[in-house]
């Protein structure tokens, strides 16, 4: 059968000829149902050797004609068949929705679903990108139509009978109508990516719950409103429990054989075969059709009642809107699902033919067709995943397919009305059983080994909602557990990128080892939390908790500082600035300076709304990035700690810095003082890099020229630091420019007077290698610990 990407027929989706490649991956991206499976929890490649297995299988109902012929004759074979699905699915979609008060209107039902089916395998045949789609009505959105029609009517008790169906017809085409509008703006509006970030467990739980509703409703089409006593003691009750037991069993038999063969003619031949067997037992036993119509084994209509469909006019002015309106939740539930389908059937063929599709053109060319089908009460539909794929695998590639498609199922319309009033109570209620079975298995029981248990839980809570609390109570907590499990699964996710101290996250500005060191002791003293993402009430809570833990810590020295960044923050709401305010209330009691960083102007706004008071108050500091946020924490640790106090000269700067030496006198000989004015560019981008610098005071910039001619600071570079040590043994041009910011003086060794020593006086080369190994394995250190900390 195959409706859909939400299809029934698993079978010839899961078993595909090694020789047609491009089908393979569907396989992988869709199960049974031709449904889309969870990303994240993909299923196991199919087995090759089944697959080579199976090949000459599918070949016996491969009709073995031309390749020239098989152009012409593919179309009018797979019309055929579905031709034969359509019109066997239309009348058990009408008799599942047009049952007991609204008998009246199954005729009329089966025509206009129908018509629905032909509107949108021509449309689409015509204006889809992917040339031999064939769209038709979807069984989950009858599920839940006939539900909601099913209440409607019950609110309509009262009412007269063509009140109740013309607002049969009035829930049905609006449902279409709402359908193909939101299809229609979701696509004009390129929004169609939006509706994958519905909550796969969401959707699965509800096409799952579609599919109880339709063994429900097959149930309820053949026992009617009767209740357990009735059927238990009256002798049509018994009769109706017969008949469900035929169905069943009827139904049991079409989901053992389309899961087992790989013939697209399993399932009409099935429905035929069920009819002819049906009417040859009346043949055996002597019953008139009017006899077994009073026995219920076949609708309660005349067979002879023809074709017909409802005037929309009438609809409208018969119809009580009122009761259409409580109708839309439902109505809105079809719509999103809908979508949700459309754009799993186009990813399924993408994947499958291996050609990139337009969803947003698919959305606009089926809202077109939802809409048409809608102004004459007809049913919601879209493009079905399993019969374009089955369309591709008899040759029919172009569009003609859909064409013909839509030629066969208009043919079969002015004998709707007598193969509908035809076509046995069983064959129907077997068929929607059937199909509810195969929703079920589809989306609730693989899923179980597809998903993680508590999304599972999810899935599975939703039928259950909707068996026990009717189709509204299912969708309720279909939606509150999706709001619920939006909220849990994000708030599990670390909003924290870094949670470092200022050991492992130091500033830009290159300082001297002594400097360094002090940090290194000190720097555990400050805590620098980096964020990320979007900052909710769910997820802020995160933050507090990792400042309490971090002040609890009695190991650690105590907290003096904690440095907050919000670079990679997207935005947060007004209770995640309230936890910032009580951030604040709890480091401001244990003297604790809160500095916050990259602050975005909007995030800026809402902290000062929610009474962070950046100008006045000395426990809370501002910077405007990361980087100034971590050299305001050093200088603030370092500022006790004089210059002058460190080392006394230069030869004491080198004692503390690569141990003692009697040679260090000559070492600084060996070097050339420079005296640098405010600008000075004492190492130049390009140039080869021959010199080993010590800026020895003043203070430099590190700058790169940008494509577009700008310059960029790079890092700044304090007295005590070593510049261009890697220069001196890898050689090559210099990447960065290094310019003096204020006067400074820097000592120069030239490359060929370290090789000059390092041929004449050895032992003092050796301590220009040790002064080289010193600054690179303290640069390494840094570095690591940076790393180490993005990694944590």
């Amino acid at each position: 059968m195959g409706r859909s990407g939400w299809s029934r027929c698993p079978s010839r989706q899961r078993r595909l000829p090694v020789d047609e490649p491009a089908d393979i991956p569907a396989a992988n991206a869709f199960s049974s149902a031709g449904k889309a499976v969870n990303i994240h929890n993909p299923a196991p490649a199919p087995d090759r050797k089944a697959a080579v297995d199976v090949v000459s299988r599918q070949r016996a109902w491969r009709y073995p004609v031309p390749s020239a012929a098989r152009r012409h004759v593919a179309p009018v074979l797979f019309a055929l068949i579905a031709g034969i699905d359509g019109l066997g699915t239309s009348i058990a979609f009408a008799a599942l929705i047009f049952a007991g008060p609204l008998a009246a209107g199954f005729s009329m039902g089966v025509g206009v679903i129908l018509l629905s089916s032909i509107v949108m395998a021509l449309w689409i045949a015509l204006r889809s990108r992917y040339p031999s789609s064939i769209g038709q009505v979807q069984e989950a959105s009858i599920a839940i139509l006939a539900t909601a029609i099913a209440a409607a009517t019950l609110q309509l008790e009262l009412a007269p009978e063509e009140v109740k169906v013309a607002t049969a017809f009035a829930i049905l085409g609006s449902s279409a109508v709402v359908t193909g509008t939101v299809f229609w703006l979701f696509g004009l509006g390129r929004f169609g990516r939006l509706v994958r970030f519905m909550p796969y467990p969401v959707v699965a739980g509800f096409l799952a719950g579609s599919g109880w509703l339709l063994i429900q409703g097959a149930v309820m089409m053949i026992i009617g409103d009767r209740n357990l006593v009735d059927l238990l003691v009256r002798p049509e009750g018994q009769q109706a429990i017969a008949n469900l037991y035929v169905a069943v069993v009827f139904s049991i038999v079409m989901v053992f054989a389309i899961r087992r063969s790989t013939s697209p003619l399993t399932m009409p031949l099935i429905l035929i075969g069920g009819g002819l067997l049906f009417y040859g037992m009346l043949a055996v036993i002597g019953v008139e059709s009017e006899q077994a119509r009073a026995m219920q084994w076949l609708p309660a209509m005349s067979a002879d009642q023809g074709f017909a469909l409802p005037n929309p006019v009438e609809v409208v002015a018969s119809a009580d809107w009122s009761v259409v309106l409580h109708a839309l939740p439902a109505i809105i539930s079809v719509a999103l699902l809908g979508m949700v389908g459309l754009l799993l059937n186009t990813s399924g063929l993408e994947v499958a033919t291996r050609q990139e599709i337009d969803a947003d053109a698919e959305l606009r060319t089926t809202g077109i067709a939802n809409i048409v089908a809608g102004g004459f009460g007809g049913a919601p539909g879209f493009t079905g995943l399993s019969m374009t794929l089955l369309a591709n695998r008899m040759g029919a590639k172009a569009r003609s397919v859909g064409i013909a498609t839509a030629l066969m199922l208009a043919l079969m319309l002015p004998f709707a009305g007598e193969l509908a009033g035809a076509m046995p109570t069983f064959v129907a209620a077997g068929l929607m059983i059937a199909l509810g079975i195969e929703l079920i298995q589809d989306w609730l029981w693989r899923t179980r080994t597809q998903l993680p248990r508590m999304e599972w839980l999810v899935v599975l809570a939703i039928p259950l909602g909707m068996a026990a609390f009717g189709f509204m109570g299912g969708m309720a907590l279909g939606l509150a557990l999706s709001i619920a499990s939006f909220v849990y699964n994000y708030a599990r996710l670390s909003v924290i990128r870094v949670n470092a101290s200022l050991r492992e996250r130091k500033s830009s500005i290159d300082r001297p080892p002594a400097e360094n060191s002090l940090i290194e002791l000190e720097g555990e003293q400050v805590q620098v939390l980096e964020l990320q993402e979007f900052l909710f009430f769910g997820t802020a809570e995160q933050i507090i908790e990792a400042i309490r833990r971090r002040q609890q810590d009695r190991s650690r020295l105590s907290l003096r500082f904690v440095v907050i960044d919000f670079r990679r923050v997207s935005g947060m709401d007004a209770a995640a600035a309230a936890t910032f305010v009580k951030i604040r209330n709890l480091l401001a009691g244990s003297e604790i300076e809160l500095v916050f960083s990259s602050l975005s102007p909007e995030i800026e706004q809402a902290l000062a709304r929610n009474g962070i008071d950046f100008v006045s108050d000395p426990s809370v500091g501002r910077e405007r990035d990361l980087d100034h946020a971590l050299e305001r924490c050093e200088e603030r640790l370092i500022a006790a700690i004089s210059r002058e106090e460190t080392w006394q000269d230069i030869e004491d700067y080198f004692a503390q810095t690569i141990g003692p030496s009697a040679r260090l006198k000559d070492l600084v000989a060996s070097m050339e003082e420079i005296r640098l004015q405010t600008g000075d560019r004492f190492i130049r981008a390009g140039e080869p890099g021959e010199d080993l610098f010590l800026l020895w005071t003043g203070r430099a910039k590190v700058e790169a020229v940008l494509a577009n001619g700008k310059r960029l600071r790079l890092r700044t570079v304090k007295p005590g630091v070593v510049l261009g040590e890697i220069a001196i043994y890898r050689g090559g041009p210099r990447t960065a420019d290094v310019v003096a910011e204020v006067p400074s003086t820097v000592y120069r060794l030239a490359r060929r007077q370290l090789r000059y020593l390092e041929q004449a006086d050895p032992e003092l080369a050796l301590l220009v290698h040790r002064l080289c190994a010193t600054t690179l394995a303290e640069r390494l250190t840094i570095a690591n610990r940076v790393v180490q900390s993005l990694h944590e």
